[in-house]
C-alpha cells in the first residue's frame, strides 16, 4: 500500500513537471505568433472551468480543473485598427479534445474523465480565429463542439466578419513547420479579404 502512494506520487512529480514544461512551451509559443502578426497580447480567459484562485481567495470543494485551466484557454490580443478596419484576435488552445468528442454525442460531466474519450484518439489543437469589425459571433462563452472540433468556418459578411481556422498543436513543433501554419492562416485570411500578415522571426 505504502510502495504504490510512493510510486504514484513519483508519477505526479513527473506529471507536474512535464506540464510545466509544457505550458512554457505553450507560452513562448504565443509571444511568437504574437509578435509575428505584431499584436500585443492582452489577457487570458480559461474556457473549460473557472480561472485558479490565488491570493488567498477559493474555497477548497471548487474543481481540480480551476487549478489547471489551459486544459481549454484563450490567448486573447490587444484590438488593432488595419486600414480603418477594427481586427479582433485570439488563439484558443485545446489542450485535450477528449472531452468535446464525447459531449458531442451526449451529455458527459466535465469531472469524469473515464467518459472521456481516449488520449490516444484525441487531438490538441490551437484555433486561430479573427474578427473584422466583428467579434463573438460564434458566441461568447466559445463552447460550442462545432466550433471546438471543426476545421474552419466564418460567419458574417464582407467588411464585419468572423472566421476561425484549427491547427494540430504538433504542427508547430519547429520553426519551420510553425511558419508554414502562421503563413497558411495568413493565406487563409486573405480568403476574407481580411488583411492580417505575417511578419519573419524567430522562435526564442
Amino acid at each position: 500500500m505504502q510502495e504504490d502512494l510512493n510510486n504514484g506520487l513519483i508519477e505526479v512529480r513527473k506529471a507536474y513537471r512535464l506540464l510545466y514544461d509544457y505550458q512554457k512551451r505553450i507560452l513562448d509559443l504565443m509571444s511568437f505568433i504574437g509578435g509575428s502578426f505584431n499584436r500585443e497580447y492582452n489577457g487570458g480567459y480559461p474556457k473549460f472551468s473557472g480561472s485558479g484562485p490565488n491570493n488567498g481567495r477559493g474555497k477548497l470543494d471548487l474543481w481540480a480543473w480551476d487549478w489547471l485551466n489551459m486544459y481549454y484557454y484563450e490567448f486573447n490580443f490587444r484590438q488593432k485598427t488595419v486600414k480603418s478596419a477594427t481586427q479582433y484576435f485570439s488563439i484558443f488552445l485545446v489542450t485535450d479534445t477528449g472531452y468535446f468528442q464525447v459531449k458531442q454525442e451526449s451529455d458527459i460531466l466535465k469531472t469524469k474523465l473515464s467518459s472521456f474519450e481516449i488520449p490516444e484518439r484525441s487531438q490538441s489543437k490551437l484555433i486561430f480565429v479573427i474578427g473584422d469589425n466583428l467579434w463573438d459571433a460564434f458566441g461568447k462563452n466559445w463552447s460550442s463542439t462545432s466550433f471546438i472540433l471543426g476545421d474552419k468556418g466564418d460567419k458574417g459578411e464582407a467588411g464585419k466578419r468572423m472566421i476561425y481556422k484549427s491547427y494540430e498543436l504538433s504542427k508547430f513543433g519547429n520553426h519551420e513547420s510553425a511558419i508554414d501554419q502562421l503563413r497558411d492562416f495568413e493565406r487563409y485570411c486573405s480568403e476574407f479579404n481580411i488583411d492580417f500578415k505575417y511578419q519573419e522571426r524567430k522562435i526564442r
